[in-house]
């Protein structure tokens, strides 16, 4: 039987277009529609959260498979920026650019595959319709 995993969290509604996100005992933080859809500025939007999780995943389905490779890793950044725009009448993520910078003292190649594996089999990306694509300058 294959394995089930539930991840949940709750919101409060507070006001216009902001809200309250919980996760259980972890942590919470408060989010709004970002300015462009008359939200408030200040606040992390549904989008940048979007984003950031493929950003999230991204590094740690690199740590996973790094670690299960033998790689050692001195140092990872990265930032990551996605597309709106309009599809077909419709608003949506055309795309997710993840731009990693990677220091490591194993080899560079392996390191280079591993990041190609990241792009075709991380869990979050894999669950969206959106083109993520990673682009690493490895040191």
């Amino acid at each position: 039987m294959e394995k089930k995993f539930i991840f949940s969290n709750t919101l409060k509604w507070n006001n216009e277009y902001q809200a309250s996100m919980f996760f259980a005992d972890k942590a919470s933080f408060e989010f709004a529609t970002p300015p462009e859809f008359h939200g408030t500025e200040g606040f992390i939007s549904p989008e940048e959260l979007f984003v950031a999780s493929a950003h999230a995943c991204c590094l740690t389905t690199f740590i996973a498979k790094a670690k299960k490779a033998g790689i050692n890793l001195m140092s990872y950044e990265s930032s990551a920026e996605g597309i709106l725009e309009k599809v077909d009448g419709q608003l949506m993520f055309t795309k997710i650019a993840v731009k990693s910078k990677i220091k490591t003292d194993s080899d560079k190649e392996k390191v280079r595959k591993i990041v190609r594996q990241v792009e075709q089999s991380a869990l979050v990306i894999n669950s969206m319709k959106t083109n993520v694509l990673i682009e690493a300058i490895i040191e």
